[in-house]
């Protein structure tokens, strides 16, 4: 069976947060996003999500809504996609201009709804997706943001009492070391600690913070300086003596090579929404050496790095659903949860697959993303909309 893509509907919605959620480089009080409708000549319907960050690509909302509808449209609108066959290959010239352009966050959303229009069709479960084994439940991250210490010990003492077994704690000001001593004293010895500085430090400051964190068992330290030196940020590394994790380091396949070539993080952060989607994730798992489940498994004898599953605040059901149909793609280091029912104070969408005590479970029996609009909630935060044959 064929399909091809006739129609798509693009809105622009604005959903206030529960409580801000700030780190060094933003504060985000509600989510700006995209939500993509992409519907197929046999009527079956695909949904994607936007989110753009200046910061992260040079992308906003307005430059995304203009990318979809003059390039990426136009090139989708031709694709006919086979049942029988993922659209992995037929996707790849669409993502590699998007990566060589650094537009990848426009490029997910449309990304998402077409995975998600042909696993409908095709019948393929969310949780196998791209054909892997179904995956077991993994233990999700518990976010601790930036703020007073004891707003900080609340959190992290009901995360405990939740169960959750690792953390990830804000940092990048003068509290950073007090606040760290507090949360390790908190969840104890046993569990996992690391830390986000969102490249909020110069490269002394990394160094120096980074010596300081050992002596509290930091696991990891999430972009430590500005993104755009490879070099410098493998000096963090080798100097800091702690992993690194490459975030605003990392949203192009370009990127991920200069990663590779100086061996500069020794984890990657994965998010959807900044990658380009499903098949950006692919892509670099397939560049750091990782087996994609239709191809042979490949002799790995130098360097990988390891994978954090990552989400950008903000994210609705859409994204969180996507980012769980990608368990078992590999042996993922950390996953982490967008918490949409919690941030937002409404989610337009059905088929959240939950985490919020600690346990990420796979997506179910049901084909696709398993997402769909509720009722009335969608109409009521989109600001703009328009619809594209």
């Amino acid at each position: 069976m064929t399909l091809r893509f006739t129609r798509l509907e693009l809105r622009e919605v604005r959903i206030p947060f529960r409580f801000a959620f700030k780190h060094s480089l933003a504060v985000r009080r509600e989510a700006h996003n995209l939500i993509l409708t992409l519907a197929t000549d046999a009527g079956v319907i695909g949904y994607g999500e936007v989110i753009p960050r200046t910061y992260l690509t040079g992308e906003s909302v307005e430059t995304a809504w203009q990318d979809i509808r003059s390039h990426y449209w136009p090139t989708i609108r031709e694709l006919k996609l086979s049942t029988a066959a993922s659209p992995w290959e037929a996707l790849q010239p669409c993502f590699a201009w998007a990566t060589a352009h650094r537009k990848t966050a426009a490029y997910a959303g449309l990304d998402l709804a077409v995975w998600d229009a042909w696993a409908r069709t095709a019948k393929r479960p969310g949780y196998s997706l791209f054909g892997q084994r179904r995956p077991l439940p993994v233990s999700i991250t518990g976010p601790l943001g930036v703020g007073s210490l004891h707003r900080v010990w609340k959190l992290a003492s009901l995360m405990r009492f939740l169960g959750f077994s690792q953390f990830k704690l804000k940092v990048g000001n003068s509290s950073d070391l007090a606040t760290v001593r507090l949360v390790r004293q908190i969840i104890g010895r046993q569990r996992d600690l690391r830390v986000d500085a969102n490249g909020g430090w110069n490269v002394d400051q990394a160094i120096t913070r980074i010596q300081e964190f050992k002596q509290f068992g930091v696991s990891s330290v999430e972009q430590p300086i500005p993104a755009g030196d490879s070099q410098t940020l493998a000096l963090v590394q080798r100097e800091g003596g702690l992993p690194v994790m490459a975030d605003e380091s990392l949203c192009t396949l370009t990127d991920a090579k200069n990663l590779l070539e100086h061996q500069a993080a020794d984890i990657w952060n994965l998010r959807l929404a900044k990658i380009g989607g499903f098949t950006g994730l692919l892509a670099m798992l397939e560049v750091a050496g990782f087996p994609l489940p239709w191809t042979p498994k490949p002799l790995v004898t130098g360097y990988r790095p390891q994978m954090q599953l990552g989400t950008l605040v903000g994210e609705t059901s859409i994204l969180t659903a996507a980012a769980r149909a990608c368990l078992g793609l590999c042996p993922f280091r950390h996953v982490e949860f967008g918490f949409p029912r919690i941030l937002l104070q409404q989610d337009p969408f059905r088929g959240d697959p939950g985490g919020y005590l600690s346990v990420g479970n796979v997506l179910s029996n049901g084909f696709g993303l398993g997402v769909s609009p509720h009722p009335g909630r969608l109409d009521s935060v989109t600001r703009h909309r328009e619809v594209l044959t």
